[in-house]
């Protein structure tokens, strides 16, 4: 490690997120944050270390000063608060569906997420239970009527937690799900956490592709959305 980012003192544990911890340290340039990789299911760190290092010309994403193969990331610490929704000023509001716009039209040189694939891993990790095997087909039924064509760079992980607010400025966290794969995913799980308006809703509408094979694609997607994470909770428990 370069003598800049060794620690003053001891490292202080930061936070804990699903399959990974986060430690602050105090170093001769600042705060820093090592980002201690974890295994969660469905996760992709190489990915994930691709994905940010493509991306550090956007002023919402974290600064990246080390990658340390399958151990973790040395990062800045990111300024800001985890938002609450009933506290976003128009100006937030605003930026974050611009910051979504923009996260889609990123051309980064990563591989488009497997769906089926994704979702059978999940499944046998929850046990390859026969009791959830509906479940999954649905999942996996859905998954198949969305044409490749209409993949766009997907975080698939939008919630407060993975945000940071700092003076109406956002940092968007925890890569390790970002793939190719279908934008309307964010789009709804931003309508999820902001309760979006219908101008909001048609903004975004703008820059996502046609589902034709969906009526209403927020409905539809927010209870797939619903099911993955219902069988993603089975899979995280046995694993």
């Amino acid at each position: 490690m370069p003598a800049d980012y060794r620690p003053l003192k001891a490292p202080e544990f930061f936070a804990e997120g699903t399959g990974n911890s986060h430690w602050l340290i105090t170093s001769p340039v600042g705060k820093l944050v090592w980002r201690q990789f974890g295994q969660a299911p469905g996760v992709d760190h190489q990915r994930e270390t691709k994905l940010l290092t493509c991306l550090q010309n956007k002023a919402w994403v974290p600064r990246l000063l080390l990658v340390a193969g399958d151990l973790g990331v040395l990062m800045r610490l990111a300024e800001g608060e985890h938002p609450k929704t009933n506290e976003l000023s128009n100006t937030a509001r605003q930026r974050l569906i611009t910051l979504a716009l923009e996260l889609w039209q990123n051309p980064c040189p990563i591989a488009p997420q497997n769906y089926p694939q994704l979702l059978n891993s999940y499944w046998q990790l929850a046990g390859s239970k026969t009791d959830n095997r509906p479940l999954l087909e649905q999942l996996v039924y859905e998954s198949l009527r969305w044409p490749t064509s209409c993949y766009r760079l997907t975080h698939h992980d939008l919630h407060a937690g993975n945000l940071l607010l700092n003076n109406d400025r956002w940092i968007l966290l925890d890569w390790e799900y970002a793939a190719l794969g279908n934008p309307w995913l964010d789009a709804v799980s931003l309508d999820r956490f902001m309760h979006l308006t219908a101008d909001e809703k048609a903004q975004l509408e703008a820059a996502l592709p046609p589902l034709a094979v969906y009526t209403n694609p927020w409905r539809s997607l927010g209870r797939w959305l619903t099911d993955l994470d219902s069988l993603w909770q089975k899979a995280l428990k046995t694993s």
